[in-house]
């Protein structure tokens, strides 16, 4: 196998250091790229604001491809953001990049910053690259359950969550996302919803993380509620909003099921 040599955005989140820990153990050499990465082991580390252009440029130069994951920003910066990537991509001459959505994305802007950076750079990205493969999770990720704002309570033997008990789910864990992202770095052009092994309800969910665990419904306001404290005020409307407006249902013919099933990430956690 040829080792590349990967950029990898957002490499100190949840999502980014899964894709820097599939990439490292594939064998391909990661530089992870932050505002302020720190020490990441086994990587090189590049500080780069996602506006600043010649920062970005430095970045991408002499790379194989780009993992892009933009930040949960819900104001103009975003699209300011959006912008200088696409700008940095074209004149580094990037020839390959795997952008995670992280969300399901319209086709057209809708008048929301977070969601409209997402809709310019998927538009724009095949203009500036020359293979573009875009991914993002079915629906769900299950590190969404182990967040500092969730974990406490399922710990305390409740789930609280805002979608209805009877919806089922895929949840998929963020390393079969990033598992994604690793074979679209070597495959052709692709689309893919990433999803877990299984569709799960409520109930179901609050089973695979304990016998005692119980599932609650909750209103996307109480959802921003309990984010405030954590992602701020103008992110905590952000996501709940999203609650409020689900994304309409998948074409199946791009799903594809990953195989952590949801008793197996939460076995893995500390829920304390």
């Amino acid at each position: 196998m040829t080792s590349l040599k990967i950029v990898v955005h957002g490499a100190t989140g949840a999502q980014g250091s899964a894709v820097v820990r599939d990439l490292l153990d594939a064998g391909h050499t990661v530089r992870a790229v932050a505002r302020k990465p720190g020490d990441l082991a086994g990587v090189e580390a590049v500080a780069a604001d996602l506006a600043d252009v010649d920062a970005l440029v430095a970045a991408y130069t002499g790379v194989d491809g780009v993992v892009l994951q933009l930040p949960l920003l819900f104001d103009e910066t975003a699209l300011t953001q959006a912008k200088a990537v696409l700008v940095a991509l074209e004149k580094a001459k990037v020839p390959r990049v795997v952008f995670n959505r992280s969300a399901a994305v319209p086709d057209v802007a809708i008048g929301v910053p977070y969601v409209d950076a997402r809709v310019l750079v998927s538009a724009q990205l095949p203009d500036v690259v020359g293979t573009v493969s875009m991914v993002a999770p079915a629906m769900t990720y299950m590190e969404n359950l182990g967040a500092p704002w969730s974990a406490p309570l399922v710990a305390a033997g409740e789930v609280v969550y805002p979608l209805p008990t009877e919806l089922a789910v895929p949840w998929v864990a963020a390393s079969d996302v990033a598992a994604a992202i690793t074979d679209l770095l070597t495959a052709d052009a692709s689309v893919q919803a990433v999803a877990g092994p299984e569709d799960l309800t409520g109930e179901q969910v609050a089973a695979a993380l304990g016998s005692s665990v119980r599932w609650r419904t909750i209103a996307p306001a109480e959802y921003r509620e309990m984010l405030r404290p954590f992602i701020g005020a103008e992110a905590a409307a952000g996501v709940a909003a999203s609650y409020e407006n689900p994304a309409p249902p998948l074409d199946q013919a791009i799903v594809r099921r990953g195989t952590t099933t949801l008793k197996e990430w939460a076995d893995r956690q500390d829920w304390h």
